[in-house]
């Protein structure tokens, strides 16, 4: 089963070289996954934000109801291993003047 995780980019490294703790969450879209981590960037002032696209077994995966906002909404019980991360997409969300060249 594909699902994406979206978070704020100070914890992309950790990310990559553990993978997702347990009961992290997940969406079953990628506009899910997008929505929640700018949104998580805004309130923590972040200047970026990290998209991950995840292959876990479909019994890995748990309906859960957390972000009060929005809908298909999932969890990872167990969490998924590095290995199990198919792309991963960088977005930064800093005005273009700001971005280095």
């Amino acid at each position: 089963m594909i699902v994406w995780h979206g978070t704020t980019i100070e914890h992309k490294e950790s990310i990559e070289a553990n993978g997702l703790l347990a009961n992290s969450y997940v969406a079953a879209s990628r506009d899910l996954a997008v929505e929640y981590a700018t949104t998580r960037s805004h309130s923590r002032g972040s200047d970026g934000v990290v998209i991950y696209e995840l292959d876990v077994p479909d019994a890995a995966v748990v309906e859960m109801q957390s972000w009060w906002w929005a809908q298909g909404q999932l969890c990872l019980p167990f969490g998924c291993p590095p290995d199990g991360i198919l792309s991963i997409e960088d977005i930064d969300l800093r005005p273009e003047d700001e971005v280095e060249a």
